[in-house]
């Protein structure tokens, strides 16, 4: 499964790579097309203001011939508008070509030639006007210079028109590749699209068969849980009855032969006897074990945490006499779960405490509780990091255990002393563990020798 997603994430990053990739190449390419679009309009614009100069200074030649050959000074009308718009179309050329030094140094001439012109017409006017004669230097050196004009002009334009063919090339060449590139993307889409539906198809696929398994396993599994409860419940039943043969012949041995045995035989007996006993404290922890693996036959009802302790309490009054202990117990939430099993889970915790006290010490119990998040809860994961927990923790002065028997300590039969140090048979703190699985909540411990244990337990703030 790792590896698949593995697959699917690598395929995914590596298209997405590609489709940037193109997607990068074709907007530069829509960059260079729109560039190269401004570039032939502007060049195309520049064509246009040469040839609106050019025919302004030729309305203002024409304009200076009518005058001089009628001396009718409306002829002079055209003249002047001619001039002021050539004036002008040279002021936006020189906007248009500031960018282009061939160009800028070659309107520098022509505006030189247009200026030169301009001057020349308006001195024959200007005698024509005082009644005197027409200086012919005058009119030579205007024609000359108009020449020379013209020539200039056809430079430009030409410097103008190559220009243009390069930006129409290059803007039909980028024009002629979008195209390519439009193509490019809609294939690698499709391609992406296609391995997308066939890895996540296949997901989808081995998910099914999986959940099915899954589920026939689940099944199976479950119907070797309720096997193994009968088989432990019956077992457990069926164990009494020899048991208690065993222990009724052992006392009546006790009672009626015991002065006839031999010290051996008495010392046999009284291990039989004992044996016997712890059997049957066994098969009772067995059976409560049982009770718990089976809490479907119980009945979810309401429970005050306060009073349970407090029978708990009562139930346990000799050993915490017998301990000294003090119990501090905090106002507790009221829970919906199996009142037998929370009974059992709160036994469990406090008569570990009480049993596994420090020699000639007063033993301390705190029962604490608070309410926390579920991300606040370090050995969990839930896919909701604010799910609400009642928090509750046990914590006491014994005799503690190591770090590294945390998990160890809620496995059946695991004991961390031997029987005759401590009474029990490793069943208590599985039986927690189960209440607790049961409750769809969590127990988990910490200890350091000699420096105390505490127990928490989480319970979901909804109902179980």
């Amino acid at each position: 499964m790792q590896q698949t997603s593995k697959y699917i994430k690598l395929s995914f990053l590596g298209f997405a790579i590609l489709l940037m990739g193109l997607s990068w190449v074709s907007y530069q390419q829509v960059s260079v097309n729109l560039n190269s679009t401004n570039a032939v309009e502007h060049t195309q614009k520049v064509l246009l203001v040469s040839e609106e100069f050019i025919s302004n200074m030729k309305d203002i030649e024409t304009g200076q011939r009518g005058f001089l050959l009628t001396q009718n000074h409306t002829f002079l009308e055209p003249l002047n508008q001619g001039k002021v718009e050539a004036l002008a179309n040279l002021d936006s050329l020189e906007a248009l070509v500031k960018n282009n030094a061939v160009q800028t140094r070659c309107l520098v001439k022509i505006k030189e030639l247009g200026l030169s012109k301009i001057k020349a017409l308006t001195e024959n006017i200007s005698l024509i006007d005082k009644g005197r004669a027409i200086d012919l230097s005058t009119l030579e050196y205007g024609k000359k210079t108009m020449d020379s004009l013209r020539t200039r002009v056809v430079t430009f334009q030409k410097n103008e028109r190559d220009l243009l063919d390069i930006h129409t090339n290059s803007k039909n060449y980028g024009q002629s590749l979008m195209p390519i590139y439009q193509v490019l993307l809609s294939f690698a889409s499709l391609v992406l699209l296609g391995i997308s539906f066939y890895l996540v198809n296949s997901e989808l696929k081995r998910r099914y068969f999986t959940e099915k398994n899954l589920e026939k396993k689940v099944e199976e599994l479950n119907r070797s849980n309720t096997e193994l409860e009968q088989f432990a419940y019956v077992a457990s039943h069926d164990l009494q009855e020899p048991l208690r043969k065993i222990r009724a012949f052992s006392d009546k041995l006790q009672i009626k032969q015991k002065d006839l045995l031999s010290n051996d035989g008495r010392d046999t007996l009284d291990k039989i006897a004992s044996s016997a006993a712890r059997m049957q404290t066994l098969i009772d922890d067995l059976l409560n074990f049982s009770r718990m693996v089976n809490h479907k036959a119980q009945e979810i009802e309401k429970i005050s945490l306060n009073d349970l302790i407090e029978d708990i309490l009562e139930e346990l009054s000799d050993e915490i006499h017998q301990k000294n202990a003090n119990i501090n117990i905090a106002k507790l939430p009221t829970l919906m779960g199996y009142g037998f099993q929370l009974k059992q889970l709160f036994l469990n915790l406090i008569n570990n405490s009480l049993k596994y006290s420090l020699e000639g010490v007063n033993s301390e119990i705190s029962i604490h509780y608070s309410e926390v998040k579920a991300k606040q809860i370090k050995h969990i994961s839930s896919p909701d990091d604010h799910q609400l927990f009642h928090k509750i923790s046990i914590i006491d002065n014994g005799i503690g255990f190591e770090s590294q028997y945390v998990e160890k300590i809620f496995v059946i039969f695991q004991r961390l002393h031997n029987r005759g140090e401590y009474q029990g048979n490793g069943i208590g703190l599985a039986i927690c563990k189960r209440v607790m699985a049961n409750h769809n909540g969590f127990i988990f411990a910490k200890s350091k020798p000699y420096e105390g244990a505490t127990f928490e337990v989480y319970f979901p703030t909804t109902t179980t």
